[in-house]
């Protein structure tokens, strides 16, 4: 495996080997145990990488050797690796080799978090980064109880429709946050590219509400808006612009569900003048009306 070549010769999957359908609105999250996928590719998983997904593979116990960006590294489990979306890896692991790979929309995902604990699983997934557990044994066990339960639950018919599944995964990344964020020894990988895309998420998250134009964000990164866009359609499977409205269509159904208030006043809070532009808007990002959306999940 080597990640020596260029961004646009490193295929794009939604889980690996299949090219179509990234997990996404309809899907928040996705887990695995690695020994069902990587058996199919002969324990190896070339590099790829994830334009709207975010992974994180708890490597329970064995022998696994990542390609990270420009890191190669080599782990006996307990071991964790966290991937943003658009960060280029690749796997070899062995028939011995035993764990699990959570697959996520992370924006989704954290909406089933408190506010609270948002800050911290967001923090871990800011950067692309690997450590192993040796050190500490109670929380490797602690994370694999919680990924096997999250499987279990995960393969239940009803699994789609309850919320467990989004709160299990909140709670072993929130644990492993913890642990990942603050402490060392840990291997961490920060590309230029990578570190510029956060710096980015982080100014729409900030200002989204406002509704700054694209130009302003890359004053604010001193870059051109044709790089700026670049850089989103290589690590983030689209422009600019478009992450910038996921960001806000993704407030829309936060508040839609979880604040009271007539439609139009949801719309006055997310910056739009126009009611009916706020319609159109939802529609198109989420294949139904405000209010369609907000009856079906019980909110307001």
């Amino acid at each position: 495996m080597n990640l020596t070549r260029s961004i646009r010769g490193i295929p794009s999957f939604s889980l690996y080997g299949e090219q179509s359908g990234e997990v996404g609105p309809t899907e928040p999250l996705h887990i695995e145990d690695i020994q069902s996928r990587s058996r199919k590719y002969l324990w190896q998983i070339g590099t790829h990488r994830h334009t709207r997904s975010s992974q994180c593979v708890f490597v329970m116990s064995g022998p696994v050797v990542v390609d990270l960006e420009e890191a190669h590294l080599e782990f006996d489990g307990p071991a964790v690796i966290i991937i943003p979306s658009g960060s280029a890896h690749g796997f070899a692991f062995r028939a011995d080799s035993h764990g699990y790979v959570l697959t996520m929309d992370l924006d989704r995902l954290l909406s089933a978090a408190s506010a609270s604990h948002r800050p911290a699983i967001a923090t871990l997934f800011s950067v692309p980064r690997a450590c192993h557990l040796n050190s500490d044994r109670r929380l490797a066990a602690r994370a694999a109880q919680l990924f096997g339960t999250l499987l279990q639950e995960f393969r239940e018919p009803d699994s789609f429709a309850a919320p467990v599944c989004g709160w299990l995964a909140c709670s072993v990344l929130w644990m492993l946050a913890a642990r990942l964020v603050s402490s060392a020894p840990m291997a961490t990988m920060v590309r230029h590219d990578a570190e510029r895309l956060r710096r980015f998420r982080a100014a729409v998250e900030a200002h989204f509400l406002q509704h700054w134009p694209v130009a302003r964000y890359a004053r604010g990164l001193a870059v051109s808006e044709s790089s700026l866009n670049r850089l989103c359609r290589a690590l983030a499977g689209g422009t600019a612009f478009d992450l910038i409205q996921r960001r806000l269509a993704l407030e829309a159904r936060r508040r839609l569900v979880h604040v009271a208030g007539p439609v139009g006043g949801i719309a006055a809070q997310l910056g739009f003048k126009d009611p009916a532009y706020f319609c159109r808007f939802f529609r198109k990002h989420n294949g139904t009306s405000p209010s369609a959306f907000r009856r079906r999940h019980g909110g307001g």
